[in-house]
């Protein structure tokens, strides 16, 4: 062929036109792709009528779940209560546009601390008449936790002074004791006086150094909930009975008020204990003897445990409400305070509540008006239904042939609730747990367990640990089990299959690996 014939033959040839993609459509799907923020439109009214991928990773709900519903759904029931939904809509509409920071709720009863940017969309004509709202939401709760952190480090210079005056004044007393023990012959009134003494500063010493023992252990992610179906109601009765002997030599009274006889949350009895603990030692330490403490317990919009202790001691100033909770910090920084501490009790309650997936607040009215702390938990019931209730309730809609029953095991909630969306868009039923201890629950609650997908890195229990406990439940015999991790080394590999997996899948895991694990426990359900 002639070089002529060869440029005669490309100047004929013309492409076809692509048709253009309108910028509307464009920015449409833009806007629904991305995953880290949650973006939607509200209608004048405040009703969702649009939902993107981001919505949805961050919140739980699906598009067709949730548009049609008001945004007041994401608002916990004392925002709901005060009206602040409404009235956040409304200051956007006068100014165009809103920030806010504050507890939002998902889909399965958590809270997570949300920065909001809200701007009102407004039509044409005369006035400024609203269409609607553009919403735009980031789950700001570990960036939250880490400025705390960080705020924290600035009172350590005062804490260690605090420290060092605090673990004097107890030994001061025991050591005086003693002396007197050594110089009295016989056991005397005296003697047992100063036994007293020594038992009551070795508790308080005992309390400071397991308050910061603690606080150590949960900044460095070391605290793992062993998490349960827990009555509200015991562990106030336990907490009760652990704070009676200090409420008793103040001749104060604990009154307990439940709306409900089984309030029931998903959580740690120890660590719940522990926050009510600590919650009425600090009503007690600051309210007058022969003072009245009162507990009150109800369920708040059918998705809320709250639990209130409330006191008439000496209150809270109002701007010291803001940092009551910040560790290291008291609310009475007087030389002259009747009580001493180290101020870690309240930072305590409110890293444990909010580890359970819940949040605790202070209110008051001011000094000597005393003052009331809220905790707010979400119930069991609630968080158990945002899972699959086919796994121990008969069988879901469709064929149950064709249908897995999948256990994805991964303290990321992000990655297990993607992957769990993933599984039900491929027609499986899914059931994820957060820890170990919550994977063993789910476990023995289910009839079978087809496919369990396990991350190895959780705090508590590694992966291999769980495979292990999982394997001696009656519902995984015969399941089809893999390593899910970040780790995905030869050396990796070989360990994970060592340690009793079928399948070591690296993350991001790929789909090819994912369907043939899956197409293997198909066909084992279906020889059995």
């Amino acid at each position: 062929m002639r070089p002529d014939s060869i440029v005669s033959d490309s100047q004929s040839f013309s492409p076809p036109q692509q048709q253009e993609v309108p910028p509307e459509e464009r920015l449409r799907i833009l806007l629904e792709s991305v995953e880290d923020y949650a973006i939607y439109m509200l209608d004048a009214d405040g009703a969702i009528v649009s939902w993107n991928n981001g919505a949805e990773k961050i919140k739980g709900y699906a598009a067709d779940e949730i548009i049609g519903q008001h945004v007041s759904i994401f608002y916990p029931p004392d925002d709901i209560a005060s009206g602040k939904p409404d009235a956040e809509l409304a200051i956007a509409a006068r100014t165009g546009r809103l920030e806010s920071e504050g507890w939002r709720v998902r889909k399965d009863g958590t809270l997570f601390w949300a920065n909001v940017v809200l701007s009102a969309v407004y039509g044409g004509g005369e006035g400024r008449r609203v269409r609607g709202y553009a919403k735009v939401t980031r789950d700001m709760t570990e960036r939250k936790r880490l400025r705390e952190l960080e705020a924290a480090s600035q009172h350590m210079n005062e804490f260690l002074a605090t420290l060092a005056h605090e673990l004097r004044n107890p030994l001061a007393p025991v050591s005086n004791a003693l002396s007197v023990m050594m110089l009295e012959p016989l056991v005397s009134p005296t003697l047992r006086q100063c036994r007293d003494m020594i038992d009551r500063q070795i508790s308080h010493l005992t309390r400071l150094v397991d308050d910061l023992l603690d606080a150590g252990r949960v900044t460095t992610g070391k605290v793992a909930l062993r998490l349960e179906p827990v009555d509200l109601s015991e562990v106030v009765v336990r907490a009760i009975e652990m704070i009676r002997p200090h409420v008793s030599s103040r001749q104060q009274s604990v009154d307990v008020q439940s709306a409900s006889t089984h309030i029931v949350v998903n959580g740690d009895a120890t660590r719940l204990v522990q926050v009510i603990q600590s919650l009425l030692n600090n009503a007690s330490k600051f309210s007058e003897h022969g003072g009245r403490i009162s507990v009150t317990l109800d369920k708040v919009g059918g998705a809320f445990a709250r639990l209130r202790v409330v006191d008439e001691g000496c209150g809270i100033e109002a701007d010291a409400i803001d940092s009551i909770f910040d560790l290291f910090v008291q609310a009475d920084n007087r030389f002259e305070r009747r009580e001493s501490g180290l101020g870690i009790g309240l930072t305590l309650c409110r890293w444990l509540v909010e580890m359970h997936g819940g949040a605790i607040e202070a209110t008051s009215e001011g000094a000597g008006r005393g003052a009331t702390f809220t905790v707010t938990l979400p119930l069991y019931s609630v968080q158990d239904a945002a899972n699959d209730e086919g796994m121990r309730d008969g069988t879901a809609d469709g064929d149950a042939r064709e249908m897995l029953v999948v256990l994805v095991v991964d303290d990321n909630r992000d990655s297990a609730d993607s992957m769990a969306m993933l599984l039900r868009m491929m027609g499986h039923r899914v059931q994820v747990a957060y820890s170990g201890a919550q994977a063993m629950q789910f476990a023995e609650r289910a009839e079978h367990i087809d496919v369990a997908l396990i991350d190895i890195a959780m705090p508590g229990a590694d992966g291999f640990a769980v495979l292990r406990q999982l394997k001696k439940t009656k519902a995984l015999q015969g399941a089809s089990c893999a390593a899910m991790t970040g780790f995905g080394q030869e050396s990796d590999v070989a360990r994970s299959l060592d340690q009793g997996f079928d399948l070591h899948l690296t993350k991001p895991v790929q789909l090819p690996l994912l369907d043939s694990l899956l197409a293997k426990a198909a066909g084992r359900r279906a020889q059995s």
